[in-house]
C-alpha cells in the first residue's frame, strides 16, 4: 500500500506540468446557476411512496428524472429524495454532480427542500463547492472531472430534498455522434423513474433492451422523435459479491448512433492513425533494435514489445478528447509513460516500422461484448495484434514483466475484440492463451524429538503468465515485503512461525518460469494429544486451494466469477522417520466449468497430500450454483484436510499393551499347552526300552541340538518383545510405504505364528531334555514349520508390502539348509533312536539283564490288540 502511495506521488508530481498546461486551455471549473431549459417534456408525477422496508441508509428516491436533448447535446437531470430517519441525514443531505469542464456546462436550476410540504428554497452559489474527482488516480489515469459537491445545512427527518440541473456538451472525439446506457434501475429502490429523450426524426437510434426494461412511448411533432420511459416501484436488484465483473442484471437500454462496427472502426482509425515515419530518438532506438536481431523478426518483435510494456510505465492524461485519441508515439516515447492506447500506439508504430505489419484492438476488459450494439463506449481498453511469420500473435502492452522467449506471449482472456484495420465490419475471436500454473510444494520436516521445531520448506514454481504476475509483484513490492507477506500468510496458520532464511527468487526468463523457495520453523506443528500421554496431534490443510473457492450462498441469482483461465496444484510433503501405514486414497470433482483432483500417497518415509484445481470457464451459471456449492464444501470441508498422530521417540515412552492380540496369544498359548499336554501324556511304547536297553544319554551332536533349541526359544521369545508385537505404540505407529490394511494382517500373523512357534519349541525341549520317544518326529516338524513360516512370511510381505519391504533371502537359504540337515540327521542317526527311547507312561519294574538288576517299566497291554504276546 505504500508503494502504491509513493508511486501516485510520483505521478501526480510528474503530470503537474502537462495537467495545468491541459487544464489552462480548458473551460475553468464553474458552477452556473439559470432556469430550467425550455426543451423539457412535462410527465405526470407519482405520488405513492416505496414501502418501509425497502428504505436503505434512512433515505430514499421519490423521483428520479433524465432528459436528453441530442441535437442540444444537453442532459437534464431532476432528483427527489426523502429523509426518513436519522440515518438518512447522515447518508441523503448532500448532492454531488460530475462534469468535465473541458467540454461540459452545468447548469443547477434548483435545490430545495421540503418541510411539512412547505419549500424553502436554498439554492446558493457559495453552498457548491468544485472538487477534482479523480476515481481513476489508483489506476495512474488522470481524466480532468470534476464534482461539484453541495452539504445542504438543517436537513431533518421527514426533508425531502428536491434539485435540478443540466450539463450541456460532449466530447468533441465523438464528431456529435450518440451513444448512451440508459439505466431504468438502480442500486437503490425508486419510486419513480423517467427518462425521455428527443431526436431529430432524421437522426436513427439504435436501441436494444436488456433485463426486461419498461417498454417506451413514442411519438413524433414537428421533427422530433421523443422516446419516454416512466417505470413506477423501481426495486433494486440482486446483487453478490462473487459475481463476474461482465455480469449485468439491471433494466437498461444500449443506445447508438451508429450502425455497424464498420462505422466505429472508421471512427477509431480517423483518430489514432499509425505514423508513416519515425524520427528522432524513437527512430534511433528501432534502429538499435533491429541490428541487434538481425535478420530474426521473432527476435525484434519480442525487443520491440518488452522495450513498450517494460521501459514505457502506465500512465493517462486522459483529458478531453484524450480520452480516446491516442498521442503521439514519439511524444509518448520520449516521455516515457503512457495510457493503453498510447502504448498501443507506440508499439504498433514500433513493429511497423520494423516490417511487421500490426494493429490496434479494441476490447472490452470484462469480456462478453458479443451483445453490445456498435458504438465507441463499447471498449475500455486497447491492445494490439501482429502478424509475425503467418502467424497472430496477441499483445496488450500495459502488461509489464511479460518473459519468454519469440512470440510466446500471454494475453488475457478479453474474448473478442475490434480490429482497427480498414474495413472491418465485425468483432473477431481472440484465442484463450494458456495462462500457466501456480504449483505450490510444502514441506514439513518431522523432528525425532517432540521438543525440536517442525522445518517447513515452501517452493512454489509459477509459469507463463502466472509467472509474470509473480515477477510484477515483486518489482512492485521488493523482496522484504514479499518476505514480510508470505510470513503473515503463514502466521495467520500458524502463530508461532519463525522465518529461517530469506526468500530466495530464481527465474529463468527464457523459459518464463519463477520459482520462490521459503523456510521456516514451526514450534507449534505438533501439539500434545488429549489421549495418549506422549503421542502428538498435527494436521495440514490446503489452504492455498481453499483460497480459490468461491464462496456461494444458499440462494443464489447471478453468475458465480471464476478466475478463467487458471491452474492451482498443492503438494504437502511431510516426512517422518518412521514412516506411514496409511491406504492411498483418490478424490476427484470434474465439471464443466472447473475440476479438482486430490490424491494421497506414501513413498517410504514421505507422505504425499496433493490437489489440483482448474478453472475451464469464467463463471458458474446460476443454475449450476447449488452443484457448485455442495462440491466447494465438500471440498473444503472433507478433502482438504489431513490429520495424524505422530509418537517420537516411541522407545521411552510408557509400554502400554495392546491387549486384544495379547489375548488372542494368551487363548493360543492355553490350547496349544493343553494340545501338548494331552500329546505328551499319550501311551507310547518303545521295544527297546521295554527289554530293559538304558535310554542312551544326550551327547554328541544332541548337545548342540539342545542347545540350538534353547537357544531358539529365548531368541524367539526375545523377537516378540522388541519387535512389539504386543505393544499399542508399534501398531499405532506407521511403517513406510505400507497399507495400513495389509501391515495389520502381516503384524498380526507374524505375533500369533512366532507365539505359536515358541510354545511349540518350548514343547520339543522339554520333549529333549526328557528323551521322549516322540521328539524325533515332533523336531522335525519345528525345523520344517520355521522354515515355512519364514517362506510364507516372505511371500506375504512381498505381495502386500512390494518395494516398501527388504528381506533376507541368504538367512532363508541357510534356514532350510539346516532344517535339511537336522531333519535327516533325527531320520537316519542311530544315536537319536537310541537316546529317545522313553514312552509314556514312566512305571518301571526290576528285571535281570547281563547280570545286573535293572528296572523294568510297566508295561499295559490291551486286551483288544492281537499283536502283543501275553504269554
Amino acid at each position: 500500500m505504500l508503494t502504491q502511495t509513493k508511486s501516485l506521488l510520483v505521478f501526480a508530481l510528474v503530470l503537474a506540468g502537462s495537467i495545468l498546461f491541459s487544464t489552462s486551455k480548458a473551460a475553468q471549473p464553474v458552477v452556473h446557476f439559470f432556469d430550467k431549459p425550455s426543451w423539457l417534456l412535462s410527465y405526470k408525477q407519482y405520488d405513492k411512496k416505496i414501502p418501509t422496508r425497502e428504505v436503505e441508509n434512512g433515505y430514499f428516491f421519490q423521483l428520479f428524472e433524465e432528459q436528453i436533448q441530442v441535437e442540444k447535446q444537453a442532459d437534464y437531470s431532476h432528483v427527489i429524495k426523502e429523509i426518513v430517519s436519522e440515518a438518512g441525514i447522515q447518508n441523503g443531505s448532500s448532492i454531488s454532480i460530475n462534469f468535465d469542464p473541458a467540454y461540459e456546462r452545468l447548469d443547477v436550476h434548483q435545490v430545495i427542500v421540503w418541510r411539512n410540504n412547505v419549500p424553502q428554497n436554498r439554492i446558493s452559489p457559495k453552498l457548491f463547492k468544485v472538487v477534482a474527482d479523480e476515481k481513476e488516480l489508483s489506476r495512474f489515469i488522470y481524466q480532468g472531472s470534476y464534482t461539484a459537491y453541495c452539504m445542504l445545512d438543517d436537513i431533518r427527518k421527514g426533508d425531502r430534498i428536491e434539485y435540478a440541473y443540466t450539463i450541456t456538451g460532449r466530447n468533441p472525439i465523438f464528431n456529435n455522434k450518440f451513444f448512451r446506457t440508459l439505466y431504468l434501475q438502480s442500486s437503490s429502490p425508486f419510486a419513480q423513474m423517467y427518462k425521455s429523450i428527443q431526436v431529430p426524426t432524421d437522426r436513427k437510434l439504435n436501441i436494444k433492451e436488456f433485463n426486461n426494461p419498461v417498454k417506451a412511448t413514442i411519438s413524433n411533432r414537428a421533427g422530433t422523435t421523443y422516446y419516454e420511459w416512466n417505470a413506477y416501484q423501481l426495486k433494486a436488484p440482486t446483487y453478490s459479491e462473487n459475481q463476474p465483473s461482465w455480469f449485468n442484471n439491471y433494466a437498461h437500454l444500449q443506445i447508438s448512433e451508429l450502425n455497424n462496427w464498420k462505422e466505429v472502426t472508421n471512427w477509431a482509425l480517423s483518430i489514432n492513425p499509425v505514423a508513416k515515419h519515425l524520427s528522432g530518438a524513437l527512430a534511433s532506438q528501432v534502429a538499435l533494435l533491429l541490428k541487434n536481431a538481425g535478420a530474426d523478426k521473432e527476435k525484434f518483435f519480442r525487443s520491440a514489445v518488452r522495450l513498450v510494456q517494460d521501459e514505457v510505465r502506465y500512465m493517462g492524461v486522459e483529458l478531453g478528447e484524450y480520452s480516446h485519441r491516442a498521442n503521439n508515439p514519439e511524444r509518448v516515447f520520449n516521455q516515457r509513460y503512457g495510457d493503453c492506447k498510447d502504448k498501443s500506439l507506440l508499439l504498433i508504430s514500433v513493429l511497423k516500422a520494423g516490417g511487421i505489419d500490426a494493429h490496434m484492438v479494441l476490447v472490452n476488459s470484462n469480456g462478453h461484448i458479443d451483445d453490445f450494439l456498435p458504438s465507441a463506449n463499447a471498449f475500455d481498453h486497447a491492445v494490439i495484434v501482429a502478424e509475425i511469420k503467418g502467424k497472430q500473435v496477441w499483445v496488450d502492452p500495459t502488461i509489464s514483466y511479460q518473459r519468454g522467449k519469440g512470440t510466446d506471449i500471454y494475453f488475457p482472456n478479453y474474448g473478442r475484440g475490434l480490429v482497427l484495420k480498414a474495413g472491418n465490419d465485425g468483432l473477431t475471436s481472440i484465442p484463450v492463451s494458456d495462462a500457466g500454473k501456480t504449483v505450490i510444494v510444502e514441506e514439513f520436516i518431522v523432528p525425532d524429538k517432540p521438543k525440536e521445531k517442525v522445518k517447513l520448506k515452501v517452493i512454489s514454481t509459477y509459469t507463463l503468465y502466472e509467472a509474470d504476475r509473480m515477477r510484477d509483484r515483486l518489482a512492485s513490492n521488493g523482496l522484504s515485503e514479499t518476505e514480510k507477506n508470505y510470513l503473515n500468510y503463514y502466521t495467520r496458520i500458524y502463530p508461532k512461525i519463525q522465518s529461517a532464511d530469506s526468500v530466495k527468487i530464481s527465474d529463468n526468463e527464457d523459459n518464463n518460469e519463477l520459482v520462490t523457495v521459503e523456510q521456516y520453523l514451526l514450534p507449534d506443528f505438533l501439539k500434545k494429544s488429549n489421549d495418549d500421554e506422549g503421542k502428538f496431534d498435527a494436521s495440514i490443510y490446503a489452504n492455498a486451494i481453499n483460497d480459490q473457492l468461491p464462496n456461494i450462498g444458499n440462494k443464489v441469482s447471478t453468475p458465480v466469477y471464476l478466475r478463467y483461465p487458471s491452474s492451482l496444484e498443492y503438494t504437502a510433503k511431510i516426512v517422518l522417520k518412521n514412516g506411514w501405514n496409511i491406504e492411498p486414497e483418490n478424490e476427484s470433482v470434474n465439471r464443466e466449468e472447473y475440476s479438482f483432483i486430490g490424491s494421497t500417497s506414501t513413498d517410504l518415509d514421505t507422505l504425499k497430500l496433493n490437489y489440483q484445481l482448474n478453472f475451464l470457464k469464467d463463471h458458474i451459471p446460476v443454475n449450476k450454483a447449488d452443484e457448485a456449492r455442495d462440491d466447494f464444501k465438500k471440498i473444503s470441508d472433507e478433502e482438504l484436510g489431513y490429520s495424524f498422530s505422530y509418537m517420537p521417540d516411541a522407545g521411552k515412552q510408557p509400554k502400554k499393551l495392546n491387549y486384544w492380540i495379547l489375548a488372542v496369544a494368551m487363548v493360543l498359548v492355553a490350547g496349544a499347552t493343553i494340545l501338548y499336554f494331552r500329546i505328551y501324556r499319550t501311551h507310547t511304547f518303545n521295544e527297546h526300552y521295554d527289554l530293559g536297553y538304558p535310554a542312551q544319554p544326550l551327547g554328541g551332536w544332541l548337545i548342540l541340538v539342545t542347545i540350538g533349541v534353547f537357544i531358539s526359544t529365548i531368541a524367539l521369545l526375545i523377537n516378540l518383545s522388541t519387535n512389539g508385537y504386543f505393544l499399542a505404540s508399534k501398531w499405532g505407529r506407521p511403517v513406510a510405504g505400507v497399507n495400513v490394511t495389509a501391515f495389520n494382517i502381516v503384524f498380526t500373523f507374524e505375533a500369533l505364528v512366532n507365539t505359536l512357534i515358541l510354545s511349540y519349541a518350548v514343547f520339543c525341549l522339554v520333549l529333549l531334555l526328557r528323551q521322549r520317544d516322540i521328539l524325533p518326529k515332533y523336531i522335525k516338524g519345528l525345523y520344517a514349520g520355521y522354515f515355512a513360516y519364514l517362506l510364507i512370511d516372505m511371500i506375504v510381505g512381498e505381495i502386500a508390502f512390494g518395494k516398501y519391504t527388504s528381506h533376507d533371502y541368504t538367512g532363508l537359504v541357510r534356514t532350510a539348509i539346516v532344517a535339511t540337515i537336522w531333519i535327516l540327521y533325527f531320520e537316519k542317526s542311530e544315536r537319536v533312536k537310541n537316546t529317545f527311547i522313553i514312552p509314556y507312561p514312566g512305571a518301571v519294574r526290576k528285571i535281570p539283564f547281563r547280570g545286573f538288576e535293572l528296572k523294568q517299566k510297566e508295561v499295559v497291554y490291551y486286551e483288544d490288540d492281537p499283536s502283543i504276546d501275553k504269554g
